[in-house]
């Protein structure tokens, strides 16, 4: 399942991903070979060895006027992650100016689901290339959630010198992450709000981005790219950090 959801990342379907992965198995196969190894029907797997090929992973030969289905090398796929990469890269340009209206770049909203749209969210302050960013407000730590990511995110955020300036609720939950998580607070100056408040969401400010991220079971963020905003934010960030404490 895990090579699957993979193969989903890199753009086929489920069904697709059975029938590529079948073919691959079996090398040269006829259509009845594949919709037996990969249980799916054979008129189905027709149409999905049709987009297969259309997209370079799977060939055919004829061989007394039948048909012979071979699976490219596993390798042509990072090939065509390569092109699909340069193909966006030569547009980048024009894609940036489609952003701006008389000069001014458009208000974005944006919402993240699920786990990985937190860790896109996270990532995205890393690409930013800020020196610092800030957070307020929550005492439920993105740690319960995504643990393993946020242990390499904080090592990738002290590796690149990102300085995070955060107020944590005053919880015995958040004073025991500040005890307990040491490596990660590297490069971290914190205080904690008067709030007694177990809260699951947080505001992340960087750049001209405030984020607003709910890390319950179900996490989602908000992200809100605007520059007054961001700026009206960091001078309620600054007020909120002078009547802190440690």
């Amino acid at each position: 399942m895990e090579i699957i959801e993979n193969l989903q990342k890199f753009g086929l379907s489920e069904k697709e991903s059975k029938v590529y992965l079948a073919c691959l198995e079996l090398g040269d196969s006829l259509a009845s070979d594949i919709s037996l190894k990969s249980n799916l029907p054979r008129t189905l797997v027709y149409d999905l060895l049709e987009r297969l090929i259309d997209l370079g992973i799977i060939s055919y030969a004829l061989r007394n006027n039948i048909k012979y289905f071979q699976a490219a090398d596993p390798k042509e796929l990072i090939r065509l992650v390569k092109e699909k990469k340069e193909s966006l890269i030569s547009i980048m340009p024009e894609l940036q100016k489609l952003q701006k209206i008389k000069g001014t770049k458009r208000p974005k909203v944006e919402v993240y689901e699920g786990k990985e749209g937190m860790k896109t969210v996270m990532n995205d302050i890393l690409r930013s290339k800020v020196a610092e960013f800030l957070a307020y407000g929550s005492s439920r730590s993105s740690f319960e959630i995504i643990p393993a990511f946020m242990e390499e995110w904080h090592k990738e955020r002290i590796k690149k010198k990102v300085v995070m300036k955060i107020l944590y609720n005053n919880t015995k939950e958040a004073r025991e992450k500040v005890k307990k998580k040491q490596e990660s607070m590297k490069l971290t100056n914190y205080k904690f709000m008067s709030i007694d408040l177990q809260s699951p969401t947080s505001t992340l400010i960087y750049s001209n981005k405030v984020v607003l991220q709910n890390w319950t079971k179900e996490p989602f963020a908000v992200m809100i790219e605007n520059e007054e905003m961001a700026e009206n934010q960091k001078r309620y960030f600054k007020e909120l950090w002078k009547i802190g404490t440690k």
